[in-house]
């Protein structure tokens, strides 16, 4: 293709200093055939055939998700939260990324021009190597650092399903310098703002259909074929359903995370602004922000409203941005000790770490977790030995949810996280950090659990 067109679609974007290396193929199953970004990578970053290309529809899924804390302790069990997956083809999966990537790039310029570049502190290519550990440790500090502060500590409701539209259009206009929209761009933005998708149980309920033998199904290289796909589309229009509103986006896409900093430049500079007009800190992790003010005087009787009518201010000037009030919490901070908007003693959950003043853990929630599985893990094993006689399923319980799997090579395991923050923490280090504590006799749990197998009587 001329090289000219595509200095005139986006003149502003390189693909240059893109990783591809990073760009992974999934083992997952969509409508489409897998594919390496060696062999899409000459389409994907093809302005003129992006602006051609025909997406196909997320898959969607639902999981519930039961959440736990201390205060459910012999308590009847809320209702589970549901939380909605779709996952793109593996060609528009590429494109998603490659776009967020040209974006993010873009981003953090802005950010920078604006004086925020330390506030969006998730999805941005810039943070070499640091993740959630990082950004609480460095907020934590900060807070041990003044002698009394006010925290407030918020989310939003269904973010990514309540971005209105029309107004990311505009701040992605911004983000690119442009009065509208290249044409590429526009249609990677309108294939995830009138998004479609397809319930997966229907493709399964098909598949099953088609296919009674299970192991057939196992060997689809692909869901359905394009001559399958237009039948399965042309049979019913309730098939595939599409977003028909004017506002929402599917979390998950690798277009998603970026658009949601980009969605909030103009609040995180607004905030940013008055925060550290007041000597504070301010961070957001996605949909979850903390800002800390420290102050002076008597902490008992201490104002902070001022502080929340301008947080409100800056919130209504953005379309459809949502606070959870239920998770919306305001702490005070006084020799050495968390307290609560009452001054009762309490607890600063911040990116997965539990903080009171003094001493940082992992939250409950998380060796909660963590736990159940590897004890749903152990009855597995049981189960099996049991059954067989012999001792089944222990490499992938030890490694999975023991030290045995706390590896420095490849992603490790849970324990490898808690080994992680604690290295973290641990680095002039302001907290008793707690972490390695927390999960110490995890060898002796799982054992204790774990039964020996009776050897099976050969049968005469």
């Amino acid at each position: 293709m001329n090289q000219s067109n595509r200095l005139k679609l986006h003149p502003l974007s390189s693909s240059a200093n893109i990783n591809f290396n990073k760009y992974r193929t999934k083992n997952y199953k969509h409508f489409d055939n897998k594919v390496s970004i060696k062999n899409a990578v000459d389409r994907v970053t093809n302005p003129c055939w992006v602006k051609r290309h025909g997406f196909y529809p997320f898959i969607h899924f639902s999981i519930k998700i039961h959440k736990y804390n201390n205060e459910m302790k012999g308590k009847e069990k809320p209702e589970p939260k549901e939380r909605k997956i779709f996952y793109a083809s593996h060609i528009d999966s590429f494109i998603y990324k490659y776009y967020g990537d040209l974006l993010n790039d873009m981003y953090n310029k802005v950010a920078v021009k604006r004086g925020i570049d330390s506030v969006a502190t998730a999805y941005r290519k810039k943070n070499d190597g640091k993740c959630n550990i990082h950004f609480a440790k460095e907020v934590i500090d900060y807070i041990k650092r003044n002698n009394q502060a006010f925290i407030y500590v918020a989310d939003f409701k269904s973010f990514f399903d309540e971005l209105d539209h029309r107004y990311l259009k505009n701040q992605l206009q911004i983000v690119l310098e442009k009065e509208t929209l290249p044409e590429d761009y526009y249609a990677v933005f309108k294939s995830i703002t009138k998004y479609s998708w397809v319930d997966k149980t229907k493709i399964d309920a098909l598949l099953k259909k088609k296919y009674k033998n299970r192991d057939k199904r196992k060997k689809l290289s692909r869901l359905l074929d394009e001559r399958d796909f237009r039948r399965f589309r042309k049979a019913s229009n309730q098939n595939i359903e599409y977003n028909k509103n004017n506002y929402g986006i599917p979390q998950g896409a690798g277009l998603s995370s970026v658009c949601s900093n980009i969605y909030l430049l103009d609040f995180d500079e607004e905030i940013n602004n008055y925060v550290k007009s007041c000597g504070g800190l301010y961070r957001r992790y996605c949909d979850d922000l903390i800002i800390v003010i420290p102050f002076e005087g008597e902490p008992t009787s201490y104002d902070f409203s001022n502080h929340l009518d301008v947080i409100e201010q800056v919130k209504k000037q953005t379309p459809r941005l949502i606070i959870q009030k239920g998770k919306t919490k305001r702490f005070i901070y006084n020799q050495d000790r968390i307290y609560d908007e009452n001054f009762e003693p309490s607890i600063l959950d911040y990116l997965g770490f539990a903080f009171d003043g003094h001493n940082v853990k992992l939250r409950e929630k998380s060796i909660f977790k963590f736990y159940c599985r590897a004890y749903k893990k152990v009855r597995l094993c049981n189960w099996k030995s049991e059954k067989t006689g012999v001792k089944k399923y222990r490499k992938s319980l030890y490694t999975k949810y023991t030290h045995l799997g706390n590896t420095k090579a490849g992603y490790g395991n849970f324990l490898t996280y808690a080994r992680r923050a604690q290295e973290v923490f641990d680095k002039d280090s302001a907290t008793n950090n707690l972490m390695a504590y927390q999960v110490k006799n995890h060898w002796k749990k799982i054992q204790k659990r774990l039964v020996t197998p009776k050897p099976k009587k050969p049968s005469t």
